[in-house]
C-alpha cells in the first residue's frame, strides 16, 4: 500500500498585487501622501451641502437626485436632493446639494 503526499497548491499573487503592495508599502514608510502617489480620490465634505473630490477620473451619471463618478478605486455614488455641479476641473469636482448618502462601489 502507497501512500501518496498530499501537494499544496499555491496560487501565485498577481504580479500588478504585489506592485500595488510594495508601493503602498513604499508610501506608509516615507510618510508620502497617498492620495498624491498612488492616485487615490480625496473627498471632503462640508455638512450635508457640499463634496469635494479629488482625483476622480470621469462622471458616469449626474442627474438632481444621483450622480456616479468614478476614481480610481472605484465608483462614488453621491444621493440627494437639488444636486449640481458647483465646480469642475480635470483636477476636481465639487458637488452642491442636500446629500443625503455616499456610496463606494468597488
Amino acid at each position: 500500500m502507497s501512500m501518496k503526499k498530499k501537494r499544496r497548491v499555491v496560487k501565485p499573487i498577481p504580479v500588478q498585487k504585489e506592485k500595488k503592495k510594495l508601493k503602498a508599502r513604499v508610501v506608509d514608510l516615507l510618510e508620502l501622501p497617498k492620495e498624491i502617489v498612488l492616485n487615490l480620490p480625496l473627498i471632503s465634505m462640508m455638512g450635508n451641502e457640499e463634496l469635494h473630490i479629488e482625483n476622480y477620473k470621469g462622471m458616469i451619471e449626474y442627474s438632481e437626485e444621483k450622480i456616479r463618478i468614478h476614481t480610481a478605486i472605484g465608483i462614488v455614488k453621491i444621493e440627494g436632493r437639488g444636486l449640481f455641479l458647483k465646480a469642475i476641473t480635470t483636477e476636481h469636482i465639487t458637488i452642491h446639494g442636500v446629500i443625503v448618502k455616499i456610496e463606494f462601489l468597488v
